[in-house]
């Protein structure tokens, strides 16, 4: 179910809402991307301060544009806590495609959230966006968010992709999985 508020539509689930980031959000976002251990699979390195996180969520909270990019503020639907973060990115409308990320706090883990956040990403996708390919580049060695994909749909085209992303001075190799909407 999707309401529209201010660009961004509100999507629902039974246990989430996915919604536009607002400035409430710096601490949920903030467990989220200022942990090293959630981004070490990332291709950007960890927010050290409250202030990096705060100038990520100035940028997600006005990434409202769904012709190349959205972001959604992943929250408790009973508390509308944020615990984490849905988005896509390197839409191309023309080819029909486009590449999700996702994050979710580690103590809310293990439950199926993220599970049911990416699907509902993925049927917005598909049904208001008329995405044809969802692609989800991930690194090999994060097997939980290769779990959850393939659980979704997901099938691993190739990789590792040589040297796709730059971290600091490093270089990652990540595989490339995608969903073929029907």
């Amino acid at each position: 179910m999707a309401h529209q508020l201010n660009g961004c539509p509100t999507l629902l689930t039974p246990r989430l809402r996915l919604r536009q980031f607002e400035s409430r959000d710096e601490t949920g976002l903030h467990a989220c991307l200022g942990d090293e251990n959630l981004t070490r699979y990332w291709d950007f390195s960890a927010c050290e301060t409250i202030e990096e996180t705060r100038r990520w969520l100035r940028i997600l909270a006005k990434t409202t544009s769904p012709y190349e990019t959205m972001a959604w503020a992943v929250a408790d639907r009973e508390t509308d806590q944020c615990i984490g973060m849905v988005n896509y990115h390197h839409r191309e409308a023309r080819n029909h495609r486009l590449e999700i990320g996702y994050i979710l706090r580690t103590e809310w883990q293990g439950r199926g959230l993220m599970g049911e956040a990416v699907q509902a990403l993925v049927d917005h996708c598909a049904e208001h966006l008329k995405i044809h390919r969802i692609s989800a580049v991930i690194h090999p060695g994060n097997t939980a968010s290769i779990k959850l994909v393939e659980r979704l749909g997901f099938e691993c085209e190739g990789g590792p992709l040589r040297d796709y992303w730059r971290v600091g001075t490093t270089y990652m190799s990540p595989m490339l999985y995608s969903f073929i909407v029907s």
